[in-house]
């Protein structure tokens, strides 16, 4: 049912301010002076483009629906002229005194088929106040390239992005045309929209090849990187402002490439990469906002991959492949101490992977996807972990194959693979970017489903590798930065809306 609350207006503009806070509050009176009600709260709904193709040409109407205890729904006609268009503009005024909601947005054609989508960060209604929220609308199934104001200022690779915040994308370090940085960008993803750079301090010094990660919604850590340092930068958005963290005994103080993976509680484990002299760090760290901590346990591989999973025993990690030729290896891990409590190597059935990734796909399920096997070749195989399996009474196969699914790619070495929703148990995963057997950048992107074994290609619009890749809190994935087929950093964002199951 079509909900069009009274006093809702509508109105169409061509561009905004390039700054323009995530949530503005551009009204504030609750009760008005005389003490009569107070007024309704009004919303200011942005629908914003990707740069280049418009997904809104062509199509017939807008349906925008507001995600809250009360769902409104209101539909909208697209204008003829909305080819010369970056945004449209809708207002709408609501009775709630307060609540929280999220605006989902589909553009459907004259058949009434959605052709374009996507949701806004989550936002509250606050009665007397008038808020600003925006939504990118994507074609689902394609790299969209992102808005002009989110193109980076300083082109770069081998750098980290976080999504900070309530709706905050930053991206930190890399390296440049002319080296090592330690300039930082922040976009806030509710206008697809830089903050102003002197609102943004840089680094406390250049880092490139290191971990950057988002312990929670206030705090992003970076540890290790091509350029000595005795401490990891933690920074705290509230403050805007870095904090130095000591690296524990014991960590190499040239700690390139360490892989990582958040846990969940506001912690991280950090583990893998190469020190100064590229022998492989066997240490495992444990990573929160108090300081860096150095476990017990060491990998005793060179550089696998690994993810949290749930099992019957709690929260383990799972551990899978490294750089020793012919040699398999799995275990799980844990996470406290970084001790090895199983050890699952028979079962992968001799499976070798070097360069690879694991991606998480739900509480308990992982999959093993790129890189390389034990004869050198690029990998197409794919192996599922399930955690939920090694429970002696589950009738099910702890480790399965899905077959070659990357094939009809040719395989991937050092792609980022991202759960699309596993907080939600969505079975599908996305392998993107890395490079091809002669580590030229591919334009290569894979969505598997380890439920139907099915993999499905979709291309980037541009070969990209050793870029940053963050699934964003509207449920879209972007691929930040990068290296080019040509040998040279990249400046722009792709954007990913991800097709439904």
């Amino acid at each position: 049912m079509v909900e069009r609350r009274p006093g809702a207006t509508r109105a169409v503009r061509g561009r905004r301010a390039a700054w323009w806070p995530a949530v503005a509050a551009l009204a504030a009176s609750a009760v008005g002076c005389d003490g009569e009600e107070a007024t309704p709260a009004r919303i200011v709904a942005h629908v914003l483009v990707p740069d280049g193709v418009n997904p809104l040409v062509g199509m017939a109407r807008l349906v925008l629906t507001f995600r809250k205890p009360n769902v409104a729904t209101f539909v909208e006609t697209i204008p003829a002229d909305v080819g010369t268009r970056t945004e449209l503009v809708f207002t709408y005024t609501f009775p709630e005194s307060e609540a929280t909601a999220v605006l989902e947005v589909t553009a459907e054609d004259a058949t009434g088929r959605v052709r374009a989508s996507g949701r806004s960060i989550p936002f509250d209604i606050v009665s007397g106040r008038t808020l600003s929220v925006g939504v990118l609308v994507l074609t689902p199934g394609q790299w969209s390239a992102a808005p002009a104001t989110l193109r980076l200022a300083t082109a770069r690779m081998l750098h980290g992005a976080a999504v900070t915040g309530d709706g905050g994308l930053m991206v930190a370090g890399g390296t440049t045309a002319t080296g090592v940085t330690q300039t930082v960008e922040l976009f806030d993803l509710n206008a697809m929209a830089p903050v102003p750079p002197a609102d943004v301090p840089v680094l406390p010094a250049a880092r490139s090849r290191f971990a950057m990660l988002a312990l929670n919604a206030d705090q992003v850590l970076l540890v290790g990187g091509v350029t000595a340092s005795t401490q990891g930068d933690l920074w705290n958005g509230p403050t805007a402002t870095w904090t130095p963290l000591p690296l524990p005994a014991g960590v190499p103080e040239i700690w390139a490439a360490p892989r990582f993976a958040t846990l969940g509680d506001g912690s991280a484990l950090l583990w893998g990469g190469l020190d100064g002299s590229d022998a492989p760090v066997s240490v495992f760290v444990r990573a929160d906002a108090a300081g860096l901590r150095k476990l017990d346990g060491t990998a005793g591989r060179n550089d696998p991959a690994g993810v949290p999973v749930q099992t019957p025993d709690g929260l383990r990690f799972l551990l899978v492949g490294g750089n020793e030729p012919g040699l398999p290896f799995a275990a799980l891990l844990d996470p406290a101490t970084g001790a090895i409590e199983d050890d699952l190597t028979p079962s992968v059935v001799d499976e070798v992977r070097t360069r690879h990734t694991v991606i998480r796909v739900g509480a308990s399920r992982a999959v093993v996807a790129g890189g390389y096997d034990a004869t050198g070749r690029l990998a197409t195989s794919v192996w599922i972990f399930d955690g939920a399996c090694l429970d002696p009474a589950a009738a099910c196969s702890t480790w399965s194959t899905a077959g070659p699914m990357l094939g009809a790619v040719g395989g991937m070495a050092d792609a980022v693979g991202v759960g699309i929703d596993p907080a939600h148990e969505d079975p599908r995963a996305l392998l993107v970017g890395g490079v091809d057997a002669t580590d030229r950048p591919k334009a290569e992107a894979v969505i598997l489903n380890t439920v139907t074994g099915i993999a499905v290609p979709y291309p980037l619009r541009t070969p990209r590798a050793q870029g940053a890749v963050v699934r964003l809190p509207t449920g879209q994935i972007g691929y930040v930065g990068g290296l080019d087929a040509d040998g040279n950093p990249l400046d722009t964002i792709e954007l990913f809306e991800p097709p439904a199951r």
